[in-house]
């Protein structure tokens, strides 16, 4: 992987038309297999099959294209902790970004909001390179892109509690 700095969030979304992320520092690099095996997406699902659903919609929704599913990937990828920076892309007032969002979305984000406030381990966000895509269909993805697989909600509800750095997960294709 370079230098984690280099690499930049994709604006494709929803959630990236409005913020943005800076990766500064690898703080730790998580085993793969035990990750894979172990994440849990919205506290119900866990596995290969639900972090390949993730991807798929990057696929589907984002760059319209295919996904062609590469039977070693999980043997070709790191996961690392990254230390980054979050904010608004323009300033932007609370109320104003709320009414954007439908009433369950607003919900969700009001009540991580309330969870991080009192401290509670929500985990962190999980991203992936282009890099990562292109292994396995993507084409001509920008390798220093990064594209958010889960935890939107969780990085609004941090900027709302006006928390400016987080760690993310991020997975990278080895060279």
């Amino acid at each position: 992987m370079n230098e984690i700095n280099e690499y930049s969030l994709s604006n494709m979304g929803k959630t990236e038309e409005f913020i943005s992320i800076d990766l500064i520092k690898i703080l730790q690099k998580i085993d793969a297999k035990k990750f894979v095996k172990n994440y849990k997406i919205s506290n119900f699902w866990k596995g290969k099959f639900f972090i390949k659903r993730l991807i798929n919609k990057i696929f589907k929704y984002k760059l319209n294209q295919k996904m062609i599913w590469n039977p070693r990937f999980w043997d070709e990828i790191n996961i690392q902790v990254i230390k980054s920076k979050i904010y608004f892309k323009k300033e932007i007032y609370n109320d104003e970004f709320m009414s954007k969002l439908t009433p369950k979305r607003k919900k969700d984000i009001l009540k991580y909001q309330w969870m991080i406030k009192k401290n509670m381990d929500l985990g962190h966000p999980l991203f992936i390179t282009g890099e990562c895509l292109n292994q396995i269909g993507g084409k001509n993805i920008n390798e220093k892109k990064i594209y958010m697989l889960d935890g939107s909600r969780r990085l609004i509800a941090s900027l709302l509690n006006e928390i400016k750095e987080i760690k993310i997960l991020l997975m990278s294709h080895i060279k």
